[in-house]
């Protein structure tokens, strides 16, 4: 039995249950992340197991969802029986919410179709359905009053049932569209009475609303092209919204749509910022508390706190993350996302796990210089922009700047990363590696020429990349030779950034004259200490 005040893995406390339960859909919580300083999060419990099988079986494909109007989904737990799944809480009001207050004029329901379409590709593009889509699953959130669409327990893969197909999302948002309209869909989903659009407007809700499959949209780009010939005129406000109503809404204005605690919450943590995140995460914050009543009328789990090792090793990193300046909640996110890939465990496993891979980052960005280490969380494109440009000016491809920092994010990203430019949160180490090595990359230049080659020896530091921009007359191929240490690697790229010789050891390659001038010659050291490379570069007339 699980109640308001349960910690799930020391880490998750339910605070209330908003939905459920239900045989299918389980259970909505909202709860908190003690671990990163009491941030809420939205849990799904299902303890069925026809519910359990179903939304297991999916998300893995939602954890990788990437839209920002559709939560981020996090980990899953199994514990005595049942699953918890976790993703990130949002901040607004739920559209049930403002229906009561008003109705919605067309341009602004033509506005959300066009906000909406773009999530439900990106779901229908992954192979998922969402399967409930209604006022209560769409929120209007507080930061950006964008639209968001919240999972709502019916999740499954297309093509699963009868009715799991994109088709039935798409005719789900056209009954939505109504409601919002006209306040009702009609008991068999029908054309509300009274209800008057514009004719090409009315023509694509009536497309939306259909079953039939020779009249209704399939795809989500088919509504969004149908849409792009409805031009409306802007409503004006409703002059029905009065000061009552509006502190009516503000009082419901909480996270998702109900929770008006949570606002204040967020206030709170804003004002004091990480200070709080860290006593919460003191001893005392895990100690075990009494049993207390919850509002669902039993009595509510203990707080189990941590062994005594498990919580010396949980303050001893605690400690160092504050005393190398790392942002928390960034940090937290950073060790919940290598999670994500881990099988789920029982409770003691899952938590060692979590620890040790806390455990590996904080040694990596250790290596950071701490003006850097203290941005972690907040860097963006435009902090590495400068020295970017420097380079692009000298004649380097932009794809090969993107290699060259990747070469030196090498000891900052995991195996599985490493070569390519990685998605948040691992992005922010990228990033850092970007302003970290670009400003003293310093281009070497040869000039290729026929019969006598050009021959250079450069310097690679441990751990470090040279780049030689090798220059040849206008249709000649080019014989390259490159040695030095087993440790090192070479790439070589042509004048527009298409890769001529694929990653790989030091060796004599010849680069066709379809690569174009000048050829961008990528050398990395992967071993320990500094050591010297040759190159030889030689033009190859064709008519030779």
């Amino acid at each position: 039995m699980s109640g308001s005040g349960t910690v799930l893995v020391e880490r998750y406390r339910l605070e209330e249950r908003l939905s459920g339960p239900d045989p299918l859909r389980g259970s909505l919580w909202r709860a908190v992340d003690v671990m990163a300083g009491d941030l809420p999060v939205a849990i799904r419990q299902l303890e069925t197991p026809e519910s359990q099988e179903r939304l297991q079986g999916v998300w893995q494909q939602m954890q990788m969802l990437s839209h920002s109007q559709s939560p981020r989904c996090g980990e899953l737990l199994e514990l005595d029986g049942a699953l918890w799944l976790v993703r990130d809480w949002q901040d607004g009001i739920a559209y049930d919410l403002l229906l009561r207050q008003r109705r919605f004029s067309a341009d602004e329901v033509l506005l959300l179709l066009r906000q909406v379409l773009p999530v439900l590709a990106v779901w229908h593009g992954r192979g998922l359905v969402h399967g409930d889509l209604n006022v209560r699953h769409l929120l209007r959130r507080s930061s950006d009053g964008l639209p968001v669409l919240l999972e709502g327990g019916g999740v499954q893969r297309a093509g699963t049932t009868p009715t799991g197909a994109p088709w039935r999302d798409l005719h789900d948002l056209g009954v939505t569209a109504l409601v919002l309209l006209g306040g009702t869909a009609g008991d068999d989903g029908c054309w509300p009475k009274g209800l008057e659009l514009e004719a090409r407007f009315h023509q694509v809700l009536e497309r939306l609303c259909s079953e039939k499959p020779e009249h209704r949209f399939d795809e989500a780009a088919e509504v969004l092209q149908a849409l792009d010939s409805v031009v409306l005129p802007a409503s004006e406000p409703d002059s029905g919204v009065t000061a009552r109503t509006s502190r009516a809404l503000a009082r419901e204005q909480g996270a998702e749509g109900r929770l008006w605690p949570v606002v204040i919450a967020l206030g709170v943590l804003a004002l004091v910022g990480s200070a709080i995140g860290w006593v919460l995460l003191s001893r005392s914050s895990l100690v075990v508390d009494p049993p207390r009543a919850s509002s669902e009328g039993w009595a509510s789990a203990p707080v189990v706190s941590l062994p005594s090792a498990e919580l010396d090793q949980r303050q001893q990193l605690l400690s160092r993350l504050r005393a190398l300046q790392v942002d928390r909640g960034w940090f937290v996110e950073l060790v919940d996302a290598s999670q994500l890939s881990t099988e789920p465990q029982q409770d003691a496993p899952l938590r060692r796990v979590w620890t040790e891979l806390a455990e590996q980052w904080l040694a990596r960005i250790a290596l950071l210089p701490p003006v850097i280490r203290a941005q972690l969380g907040r860097l963006g494109a435009g902090d590495w922009q400068q020295p970017r440009e420097a380079l692009l000016k000298q004649g380097v491809h932009p794809r090969v700047v993107e290699h060259l920092v990747s070469a030196g994010a090498k000891d900052l990203l995991p195996v599985t990363m490493r070569g390519r430019k990685p998605a948040d949160p691992f992005l922010q180490l990228w990033i850092a590696a970007a302003i970290q090595s670009l400003d003293d990359v310093e281009i070497v230049r040869l000039k290729a020429r026929p019969l006598e080659p050009s021959i250079t020896s450069l310097p690679i530091p441990a751990g470090g990349a040279r780049l030689v921009l090798v220059e040849a007359p206008a249709g000649d191929a080019v014989a390259l030779g490159i040695n030095g240490t087993p440790l090192m690697q070479m790439m070589v790229f042509g004048v527009n950034g298409q890769v001529e010789a694929e990653r790989g050891p030091l060796r004599v390659t010849r680069i066709a004259p379809e690569a174009g001038s000048p050829l961008q010659v990528l050398v990395t050291n992967e071993g320990v200490s500094s050591s010297l490379f040759t190159l030889s570069c030689r033009a190859d007339p064709l008519d030779q």
